[in-house]
């Protein structure tokens, strides 16, 4: 079955609009000057459609899933980030904002989703890796932090599910020893965020040290020797505490 057939039939589990019925009858034509036609009267959606654009067409069967895409990153990451500056910038102030960037951010991660679960886990990385860093350096403007936590842990959630997946892929799927440095880098900032203000249940430490390797463990202790080295004042008592905790959990458990 072609893709253009594949995207033609409902979706499983996926309601059935009035709206897309009409736009399943549509030719390829059509619909290009139907999307034309959206961007002349509301410009500002252009970097959803970039970012739509690259989301997988649900696969039938798990081979199709893994086909090539693994580590092959399409996305623009600049359409990543125009998609958070909207939802983090001008949702506006006050407790009604909150609920408009937690929606923002939960579909931004919904999209997430839908790259691993078609295994183009260096998509799904890229998504889920803009979140959490921008939500991280916008989190103390933010009303009622604690859904915004939410939303960092689910995306850490997606970036743990990424890096567990690499080591039952084939060589040619797996993700770039770069994107796996941006990804550790990713979790460790992560963890240090979680350690400031909690809110993070996924297991970041078991993440690394179960996946990393010898070049990657080198790396980590780095970073750890330069946390524990810059945050010697009494101010930063407790957090330089936490990462000597995390750098005798990581000896512990074999890194």
């Amino acid at each position: 079955m072609t893709e253009d057939a594949q995207a033609a039939k409902p979706r499983v589990g996926k309601p059935e609009t009035a709206v897309l019925g009409q736009l399943r009858k549509k030719s390829h034509e059509e619909l290009l000057f139907l999307v034309e036609q959206l961007l002349e009267r509301k410009p500002d959606i252009g970097p959803l459609i970039e970012l739509l654009i690259e989301l997988p067409v649900p696969h039938s069967s798990q081979q199709e899933k893994t086909s090539g895409r693994g580590n092959n990153r399409t996305l623009n990451l600049s359409s990543i980030r125009k998609q958070l500056e909207a939802a983090l910038y001008y949702a506006g102030e006050g407790w009604e904002s909150v609920g408009l960037i937690e929606a923002e951010l939960r579909r931004l991660c919904g999209i997430g989703d839908d790259f691993a679960d078609a295994g183009e886990w260096a998509n799904a990385q890229a998504v889920y890796a803009a979140i959490t860093g921008e939500a991280i350096a916008r989190y103390e403007e933010l009303e009622d932090e604690w859904q915004i936590a939410a939303i960092i842990d689910e995306c850490t959630d997606g970036l743990a599910l990424c890096l567990d997946t690499q080591r039952d892929l084939p060589e040619n799927e797996q993700l770039s020893v770069a994107s796996r440095e941006e990804l550790l880098t990713s979790l460790f900032e992560i963890w240090k965020f979680g350690q400031d203000y909690g809110g993070i249940d996924t297991d970041v430490v078991g993440t690394i040290v179960r996946n990393v390797t010898k070049d990657e463990r080198k790396l980590v202790e780095g970073w750890l020797r330069q946390e524990i080295h810059s945050n010697q004042g009494s101010k930063w008592r407790n957090q330089n505490k936490s990462l000597r905790a995390l750098k005798e959990e990581l000896e512990k458990r074999g890194l």
